[in-house]
This record gives structure tokens, sequence and C-alpha cells, in this order.
């Protein structure tokens, strides 16, 4: 797993299964009445039903890195396609089906559109007043 920590983190700040120490038990959940099953020393993919559906959703960048790498099966909400800019080539993700640059271009591509839009009202007053 690529973010355990902020996993760890997010645990112990956010889920009310987590209970830090108790009966001598490092790390205990009260519901599995045993220890948290992402404090194992094991680096395999461990799951809790509930942390995936009541504590993951609060923090939506590491909720997808997570999803990512179980590949679960269910579809995560906020999935964006990935496509590739029209103008650099980069892959980005697009928040609609129409979307065809990325930031950076979108920003220069407008930019550029309202530069020639300009010229040509300005090109037009002038001829008009002349």
């Amino acid at each position: 797993m690529q973010n355990k920590n902020g996993i760890k983190r997010l645990v112990k700040n956010s889920c009310a299964g987590y209970l830090g120490t108790k009966h001598g038990i490092p790390n205990y959940c009260c519901l599995q009445d045993s220890p948290c099953v992402f404090f194992a020393q094991d680096d395999g993919l461990p799951r809790c039903i509930y942390f995936e559906n009541g504590v993951l959703p609060i923090d939506e960048k590491l909720e997808r890195e997570y999803k990512s790498e179980r590949d679960t099966g269910t579809e995560f909400k906020t999935a964006q396609p990935r496509v590739n800019c029209q103008k650099c080539g980069a892959a980005f993700s697009a928040h609609s089906n129409r979307q065809k640059y990325c930031e950076k271009c979108r920003d220069k591509n407008a930019n550029e559109k309202t530069k020639l839009r300009m010229r040509q009202m300005r090109k037009k007053q002038a001829w008009c007043y002349a």
C-alpha cells in the first residue's frame, strides 16, 4: 500500500471503533475486538468494511487511491475519465465528456480566443468610426 501512514492517521483521528490501547492490546478496535487490521505488521491489503464505508469517504484522494489499489469492483462515484489534452497531449481527469484541454491549455486557449475576439471587435469598431 502506497499511503499506509495516511490510512493509519485517518483511522486514529476519525474511526469510531479505534480506541488506542485497551485491555493491553495496542491499536484496539472495538468493532473486531482485536487490534485494528491497518496496524498489523504484514504488508498485505487488509479490509475493514466499516472503515471503507464510514471513514474513508472523509478523504476523497485517499479513498480514490485505496479503492484503485484494491480494485473493489464498486463504482467510485467521483471517478473521472482520463483523456489526453488535444494541445499538449498530457493525460488529465476530465470533468465532462466534452472537455478537450488540460487546465493549463484551457486557460491559454481561452486567452487566445479572447484576444482574437477583441481584435475583431476593435477592427469592426474602427471601421465604423472612420
